[in-house]
């Protein structure tokens, strides 16, 4: 007879991916006539539940390489941008326990500056990322568990083993040979 068992593990109860697109505004200590490059560095966050999403809390470096003085003289702007955002999960698994659970957060497109402009003495750059979450929650899950697989130990099969080798003719080969 089979029966049905409950068992407990972890598994993705709740999934989640957004792309985040901000303006940052960096102000320099010359006017800008240029902007040479602009990179993104230092990246590094930390996300937890909420109520029906995951908060994702972030910081990198924004460095803007820019020219100045009739575009004869270039400097580095670099400043710090931290940042908070909520990521919207959809639930996988209805029934979990949700007071013990673990994130897992990934970069899937690191931060870029996909724009730059210059805009009244201040440089305003346009930073694009994707991030995924999973939320890792203990659920149940059902399994059948199939009656006790019957044993082959005492199996007579062995008999007709030694059935064989009596059978077997060892002066085979020289009497067809010679």
């Amino acid at each position: 007879m089979n029966e049905i068992r409950e068992i407990v593990t972890k598994a993705i109860v709740e999934k989640g991916k957004k792309t985040i697109r901000f303006v940052e505004k960096v102000r320099t200590p010359n006017p800008v006539e240029s902007v040479l490059g602009c990179w993104v560095l230092n990246h590094s966050f930390q996300a937890e539940k909420t109520q029906d999403a995951v908060q994702v809390r972030g910081v990198f470096e924004l460095n803007i390489w820019y020219a100045f003085n009739n575009n004869s003289q270039t400097e580095i702007a670099k400043q710090m941008v931290n940042y908070q955002q909520e990521i919207k999960t959809k639930r996988k698994v209805q029934e979990y326990e949700s007071h013990n659970v673990d994130i897992i957060a990934r970069i899937l497109q690191p931060p870029v500056c996909s724009d730059v402009k210059v805009v009244d003495n201040a440089i305003e750059v346009e930073i694009v990322f994707e991030v995924s979450v999973e939320v890792i929650g203990e659920t149940k899950i059902r399994v059948t568990v199939l009656d006790q697989i019957p044993s082959y130990d005492n199996d007579d099969e062995d008999d007709d083993l030694e059935d064989i080798e009596k059978q077997i003719n060892p002066k085979f080969i020289r009497e067809k040979i010679f």
